[in-house]
């Protein structure tokens, strides 16, 4: 059997993307792109394979990080970096390829949850701080962020907005200034905030790198916190308005 010949291109692979983070597109994207049309046309490998790499690299990052140590610290950035990068290409595939699946979902949005508070755990331990208020907080953040987003965007496909559903950007002067906001950005096909791929570049990847992991994690609560709360009223927006993006 003659194997088929695919040609994806990169205007294809862009046409397939969704909401971007600022730090995917300008630091992550440019090369993640290349590699989906590599994998689209050379390769059979499945999404699920594409997340479970991501998940490997993920698992060698929270392993530098616990050491606590200076070349740890660098491995672990470096090898953050590189999960999040095959993260980015798994997705992509799928909606090019035709093989999107629930499944294939969950898995991703698992992976992405367990493996991140797995390196921040990591590094926090690294450092001496795991069992501090501040360290414990973001664990409990990325959980609750996660599932509200999840939560969010299976409510989607259950719940229509009818012409009898309040419309509070309507209503408020301030939600109609929000929702114009938004909406230039999600006309840019950009988060219109920053999200929680920006925060972990900073406190898994730029702060340990640089040999300065403790001002990561303060800074990163604090950005943590602020992209939670963002994240929770943004989504209340989406459900009241119709809009089916956020942040």
């Amino acid at each position: 059997m003659v194997k088929k010949q695919h040609n994806y291109t990169l205007d294809q692979v862009h046409a397939k993307l969704v909401l971007r983070s600022w730090w995917a597109s300008f630091v992550v994207l440019p090369l993640a792109n290349r590699l989906v049309v590599l994998i689209c046309n050379h390769t059979e490998l499945t999404p699920n394979q594409i997340t479970t790499i991501s998940c490997f690299f993920r698992f060698i990052s929270a392993l530098s990080f616990l050491t606590g140590n200076r070349s740890g610290l660098i491995l672990g950035a470096i090898f953050y970096y590189l999960g999040y990068l095959i993260d980015c290409i798994d997705g992509p595939v799928a909606r090019l390829k035709g093989k999107t699946s629930n499944f294939g979902r969950y898995f991703d949005h698992m992976s992405d949850l367990i493996g991140d508070i797995l390196i921040l755990s990591a590094l926090a331990f690294g450092q001496g701080v795991l069992a501090t208020f501040m360290v414990v907080a973001m664990i409990f953040m990325h959980i609750a962020e996660s599932y509200i987003s999840y939560l969010v965007n299976l409510s989607f496909g259950v719940v229509k907005v009818s012409e009898n559903s309040p419309d509070y950007s309507k209503k408020y002067y301030f939600l109609r200034g929000f929702q114009r906001y938004r909406e230039f950005f999600f006309r840019r096909n950009f988060k219109s905030f920053l999200s929680f791929p920006d925060y972990e570049a900073l406190t898994l990847f730029l702060f340990p790198l640089l040999g300065f992991p403790l001002v990561g994690l303060k800074i990163g609560f604090c950005l943590l916190l602020i992209t939670t709360f963002y994240t929770i009223f943004s989504s209340f927006i989406s459900i009241h308005t119709g809009e089916r993006r956020f942040p």
